[in-house]
């Protein structure tokens, strides 16, 4: 286990400032995906959303009917904001690569657009694996990237550049290669898209101007193998880019 304190201080402020975006933006507070995430859980009594954000997946659990939810993350103020706005949530401030409760203590662990800000991604997945029961759920979402290495690089410097937060989105093969590490068992695993508004992905995040205008900079010198592949989509004359479809890894394991 990798020690990362300061720069997971920095990823805790940089999301302290972003609450807002965080609750308000349509792509994390609806969707299929999110639906799919809880009907996984839907048997559960006591769960654990990781990496809570602004409670979205949370607060779906508690409305599903789990009794007990956890929402956690590393910003403190993103509990307040998950425990304000979803009522019977319980909140706590905690690493996901460091979770402070027992072994078995839950039978569902929920983690939803949040592991490419973890600096350890097998470290997250080994303390899943403590926490969950045996025969207990972890259902799991991510963004992902193209298997070609060049097309990743390039998707990655440009979340670096929104995001001071983003450490690494991973395809979805090294996903399921880091849980056959473990002793989850996959049990449904699948790659979808969804697709981003280009303007209010850049605001949720309060990105500066001069880092805005790099951002769509690369965007438009974009290979064209990955414009072809996230679906670029531009405005009227052709010369903004409007949205585009990025990758998204769901599956599904048990322990």
């Amino acid at each position: 286990m990798t020690n990362n304190t300061g720069r997971k201080r920095d990823i805790g402020a940089s999301f302290s400032d972003a609450t807002d975006g965080y609750l308000d933006g349509s792509v994390l507070k609806h969707g299929a995906d999110l639906e799919q995430l809880v009907d996984w859980c839907s048997d559960a009594t006591c769960a654990l959303d990781v990496a809570t954000g602004a409670g979205h997946v949370a607060g779906a659990l508690a409305d599903q009917g789990v009794s007990r939810v956890i929402a956690s993350d590393l910003s403190p103020a993103m509990v307040q904001t998950a425990t304000t706005e979803y009522d019977g949530l319980e909140g706590v401030a905690v690493d996901a690569e460091r979770l402070p409760f027992p072994a078995d203590q839950f039978d569902a662990v929920t983690c939803r657009f949040a592991a490419h800000h973890f600096p350890d991604p097998e470290a997250f997945l080994a303390e899943v694996e403590r926490v969950l029961e045996p025969g207990g759920v972890f259902a799991f979402e991510d963004l992902c990237v193209p298997a070609d290495p060049e097309l990743a690089a390039y998707i990655n410097r440009i979340e670096r550049l929104r995001d001071s937060g983003h450490v690494e989105t991973y395809s979805r093969a090294q996903w399921v290669d880091w849980l056959a590490e473990t002793d989850l068992t996959v049990d449904t695993v699948y790659e979808t898209s969804r697709e981003l508004a280009v303007d209010a992905w850049l605001d949720r995040m309060a990105v500066p101007e001069e880092d805005r205008q790099r951002i769509r900079s690369l965007l438009s010198d974009a290979p064209a193998d990955l414009a072809e592949a996230f679906e670029f989509q531009y405005e009227g004359d052709g010369d903004r880019l409007a949205s585009y479809r990025t990758g998204v890894v769901l599956l599904h394991a048990t322990g």
